[in-house]
């Protein structure tokens, strides 16, 4: 019903839907995720707004067929846990109608009910029926949120409302009608701004803990927002009152949303663009060393976060269906706004087809790629996509160098701008981080024997402390020969069990083991966190938890 004739705006239905209904599975993330860093994803979440507008609008109703205070009490309290019910019975919905019941339940005694002992009985009740909801993300905001504008709202209110007011000593009837609505007007936006900041500082702790997240701009983002979806979900519930009596009058209402629905998108998307508006930060508790390489878990393809001495790399962007909630979700947690430069090795789907989505998200500062004709079709949208934003990647080949950060550089040892080749997989970039002219770090990519031996061929020095490698499509790379030249201490490699060329066997793994080359393979330990001190390095798995200390040979 709520979609009716806007079947073309999918956007706009998601919106009404998680407004209305709090279906979030039916809006897609990349909508989401201005709401969450402009602090009005709560409008997704039925809560004590939704409840509030429901009540006001059953109240209404009750009203209109002139029923008695007690009479239209006893009606809309069930109607209350009834749309609860029907919108998943989620924990603010739940705490909003037992709130919603308490206060209108006073009615039947003829006493006024207290907030704070509302919000304590329904606190009560919830961990009543389930003590785990105490450590859940959406109790904690509810209760926090809820219990900061109980506490708070009302004594800024006094604040705000003397900066708006008009001279206390001056008669209202001596105030002209200009200066009385400018009043009115204040006074809203004195309450409004209340209870902004007080949901804001109720919400800020737990937000940046679960979400890495901190959103000034919610202060004014939910000002200007949660009055338009007021009308939003208002215009949604009589949408769905009408409709069995008049599907035209559902769909003149449904249009009216849509019209709504596309201001809450605009604002949204405006103040989540605002410089500063929104800052991704690290935990405080998390502590790591100056520089650390993360080699995340991209199944066939491959994605490197690379931090020497606050400065952000990426060498490749993993694929686009995992970059959500992969190597965007990584760089978000490690507090990551904005990155220095990305490399690209080669055009494989599995290895760049997340960057157009990186540099839109992160804004790289370079982006370097591999200088080969052998084009893919990643690669041309890539560069489709870059194009209007005035990009152009600079190619890197062999012999060329870069700078990382402080005594932390990286040498392009391959391929040579000669090469001929019949697939990408033959001559990606091999890349090998200098660390202190001491500790080196090769990444391999999907480089394969061919690739392998060229490198032998040009006489340079291999040894690397670490090797970081993907599979080759025909399954042949990490030769005895090029092994033998690296001798490195950790192999960390990717391993998938389809295709099978690109599953690490178990004869090169116990050849792995005989040499006494330790081996991650990231089917099993998934990624693989690599840290660098004065005088050693450490790498653990992040599934297993395992680690392997450089002083441990």
């Amino acid at each position: 019903m709520l979609s009716r004739d806007l079947e073309d705006s999918p956007d706009v239905v998601g919106l009404i839907c998680g407004t209305s209904l709090g279906l979030r599975h039916q809006t897609r993330d990349d909508i989401e995720e201005p709401f969450q860093q402009t602090g009005t994803l709560h409008l997704f979440a039925v809560a004590g707004l939704h409840v509030g507008i429901v009540a006001r609008l059953l109240w209404t109703f009750a009203m209109v067929l002139r029923l008695p205070r007690k009479a239209a009490t006893a009606l809309i309290i069930p109607l209350l846990f009834f749309y609860a019910a029907i919108t998943g019975l989620h924990t603010a919905s739940v705490r909003a109608a037992v709130m919603s019941a308490l206060l209108l339940g006073g009615i039947f005694f003829d006493r006024k009910v207290l907030a704070l002992n509302s919000l304590a009985a329904a606190a009560f009740l919830i961990l009543l029926f389930d003590s785990n909801q105490l450590f859940t993300s959406g109790f904690q905001l509810s209760f926090a949120v809820v219990g900061a504008i109980v506490l708070l709202a009302d004594p800024m209110f006094v604040r705000f409302e003397r900066m708006v007011a008009p001279d206390p000593f001056l008669p209202r009837l001596l105030l002209s009608r200009v200066r009385r609505i400018c009043a009115a007007v204040g006074r809203g936006l004195a309450r409004g701004a209340s209870v902004s900041l007080a949901a804001w500082i109720g919400s800020l702790l737990l937000i940046y803990w679960y979400f890495y997240l901190v959103t000034p701009v919610s202060l004014f983002a939910n000002l200007v927002v949660v009055p338009i979806a007021y009308f939003v979900l208002a215009l949604a519930m009589l949408s769905l009152i009408t409709a069995p009596i008049s599907s035209g009058l559902s769909i003149l209402f449904n249009n009216a949303n849509w019209l709504m629905s596309r201001a809450v998108l605009g604002l949204v998307h405006f103040f989540a663009m605002l410089p500063g508006g929104h800052v991704y930060l690290p935990r405080f508790t998390e502590r790591h060393a100056p520089i650390t390489i993360t080699v995340l878990d991209e199944g066939t393809g491959g994605a490197a976060h690379i931090r020497a001495n606050n400065d952000d790399w990426l060498i490749d962007c993993g694929g686009q269906r995992s970059y959500e909630h992969t190597l965007k979700s990584f760089l978000h947690s490690r507090g990551i706004n904005r990155v220095e430069g990305i490399l690209l090795t080669h055009g494989d789907a599995q290895h760049i087809g997340g960057a157009a989505d990186t540099v839109a998200d992160f804004a790289p500062r370079e982006i370097y790629d591999n200088p080969l004709d052998v084009r893919s079709a990643v690669q041309r949208r890539l560069s489709d996509t870059l194009q209007p934003h005035k990009i152009k990647p600079r190619h890197l080949i062999r012999g060329d160098s870069l700078l990382f950060g402080r005594n932390v550089h990286a040498e392009i040892l391959y391929p040579a701008p000669n090469i001929k080749i019949t697939a990408a997989d033959d001559a990606p970039l091999i890349v090998q981080l200098v660390f202190d002219e001491e500790i080196r770090v090769l990444f391999e990519s999907d480089a394969g024997a061919k690739a392998e031996a060229a490198l032998l061929e040009t006489g340079d020095n291999l040894q690397s402390d670490i090797l970081i490698k993907g599979q080759h499509h025909s399954g042949g790379s990490g030769t005895p020969l090029f092994l033998e030249a690296v001798k490195p201490k950790l192999i960390i490699a990717t391993s998938r069990e389809s295709p099978v060329a690109e599953q690490i066997t178990q004869e090169w793994a116990n050849e792995i083991a005989q040499r006494g080359i330790k081996l991650f393979r990231q089917d099993q330990t998934g990624a693989v966190e690599v840290q660098f001190g004065d005088e050693e390095w450490t790498a653990r798995a992040y599934l297993t938890g395992e680690t392997f200390r450089s002083s441990s040979r």
